[in-house]
């Protein structure tokens, strides 16, 4: 390696380590992100349906904003509806945000301080073996969002402006509630390079409006879709689900903050107060025991805190940066938690901790990260490996646990076996899965219904709705949907819909064990 290799590798080791960390984990993991019931494959379904001339809004129905779904979908148009191109989408998005929290970390900190944020993010994000996944999220607008809002930031730092508004803009079209940091931009951007900040500012919704404007999807449908939202966000089965996440304030969340602060203070002050490497061992057993889901829940609160404690020590950047990532993680300011909607926030919270916390603390915490990062990894591994029946079509290939992957797989057979292309197969309360690797068309209208939407639009009109369309083949299964308060389908829950099955439809069959499929065919 001559000199100039060296010296780059030198000054660059720590980029070069995450990125082929991200690589290997993509590569020995692929097939293995996300979820094979909850939400993931309505990310692969509603950009299969575009293509086969269903449009957003009018057509399918969707609460989330559209970016997403139509590049999406254009990758699909491209390289063909595979899971594989959501899954490299999913890569590359993952390398954008690693690559760019390195780069805005790296402006208040050091470079090995950065590269222990980063590492944080994929042992609690990258590696996570539930929905909130970063390979095959929950959902590709907050991927995407994440990515974009972490470059407008980015951008505002460095006083690129048109660059930071066509960023945030990009991320608003993704995800809506990216739109909180616009007063902050204006702020920060004030008389410099308005017209171009202003162009900048609405060209993405011209070019996310333009696909929808050329497919009719009709401003009465948007607003309808506004409607809905607006609707379903006084439902009580949403208030229950935002309850149990942590995103509302309840007294007893205190406790918890406390708790969660203290076990990870302990490493901390031993690690400021007794410096020896011996006592990484004896911590490290300790921290196996004490690194949970929370172990950060406590972050905005400690954050507004020391914010408010050091605000003017700091300097303009620093308290940009920190009211920024207020604005961005309000909805998570009470659930920063990693097995959860607040995963996606993390880089935030932890920059600005790092931002915050004394100098004297600082070697202490970095080591603590590093570790803690180290035994998220080893309790998520495991996890994916787990994930070890191989569900497969000409779509693509996905890996779930057994409890999961055999029923699937035997529902896929009975589908594919049974019906046509032309036959609409409806799985309640989840099940997109299967309408995706075999190629049935769902309900676009009602492709879900757990007990959220049940609550929304009423028995009532989702029983006139499957009076039109019909279904070939309804399939109930017994999901546990305890997180919007009602558990099981038909029994806790839209009892009129499985009364109206029984009349109209006769069962066929069930598959699986533990967890089950029940077909029901049209009469």
């Amino acid at each position: 390696m001559n000199f100039m290799g060296r010296s780059f590798f030198r000054n660059n080791w720590q980029i070069l380590l995450f990125n082929i960390l991200i690589l290997l984990v993509f590569i020995v993991f692929y097939g293995r992100f996300g979820d094979v019931i909850v939400d993931s494959f309505r990310e692969a379904y509603i950009p299969q349906q575009m293509l086969e001339g269903q449009v957003l809004y009018k057509n399918i129905f969707n609460i989330y904003a559209p970016l997403s779904y139509i590049i999406n979908a254009c990758l699909f148009s491209i390289f063909g509806a595979k899971l594989g191109v959501l899954y490299f989408a999913g890569f590359c998005a993952v390398l954008g945000i690693a690559n760019m929290t390195f780069k805005i970390s790296e402006i208040f900190t050091d470079k090995n301080t950065s590269l222990c944020v980063v590492l944080f993010l994929i042992a609690g994000s990258i590696l996570s073996p539930n929905v909130f996944n970063f390979i095959f999220p929950y959902s590709y607008g907050m991927l995407y969002g994440l990515l974009f809002i972490l470059g407008s930031v980015y951008f505002a730092l460095n006083k690129k402006f048109p660059y930071a508004y066509f960023l945030y803009s990009l991320a608003v079209c993704s995800k809506y509630e990216f739109i909180l940091l616009f007063p902050l931009l204006v702020y920060a951007s004030w008389k410099k390079d308005v017209l171009k900040n202003i162009t900048a500012f609405v060209l993405p919704f011209l070019i996310t409006v333009f696909p929808l404007c050329i497919q009719k999807a009709g401003l009465d449908n948007i607003y309808a879709s506004f409607e809905i939202i607006l609707h379903m966000g006084g439902a009580k089965t949403l208030a229950w689900f935002y309850s149990i996440m942590g995103l509302v304030f309840r007294w007893e969340i205190i406790p918890i903050y406390i708790f969660n602060l203290v076990k990870i203070l302990i490493p901390i002050l031993i690690f400021k107060y007794f410096p020896n490497n011996w006592l990484i061992l004896p911590i490290m057993v300790y921290l196996y025991f004490t690194v949970t889901p929370e172990i950060i829940i406590f972050a905005y609160p400690l954050i507004i805190i020391l914010f408010a404690k050091n605000f003017f020590k700091l300097q303009y950047a620093e308290r940009f940066y920190i009211i920024a990532s207020l604005l961005i993680s309000i909805k998570v300011f009470f659930a920063l938690t990693l097995q959860a909607y607040g995963v996606f926030f993390i880089p935030f919270a932890l920059i600005s901790i790092f931002i915050l916390i004394p100098k004297s603390l600082k070697r202490s915490v970095l080591v603590v990260t590093l570790l803690s990062s180290l035994i998220l990894s080893l309790q998520n591994i495991p996890l994916l490996i787990q994930k070890n029946v191989k569900i497969t079509s000409q779509n693509g290939i996905i890996y779930a646990n057994k409890k999961y992957g055999e029923a699937i797989n035997s529902l896929n057979q009975f589908i594919a076996q049974n019906t046509s292309k032309n036959d609409r197969v409806i799985i309640y309360p989840e099940g997109l899965i299967t309408n995706f690797m075999t190629e049935r068309m769902s309900d676009n209208k009602f492709y879900s219904l757990i007990p959220l939407y049940v609550e929304t639009f009423g028995e009532d009109l989702i029983i006139q709705r499957l009076d039109i369309i019909k279904p070939k083949y309804i399939v109930i299964s017994n999901y546990n949907t305890s997180n919007y308060y009602y558990s099981k389908f038909g029994i806790d829950y839209a009892g009129r819909i499985c009364a109206y099955l029984s009349n109209y439809y006769e069962k066929q069959t069930q598959l699986g064990d533990e967890f089950k499929f029940t077909v029901f065919k049209r009469k």
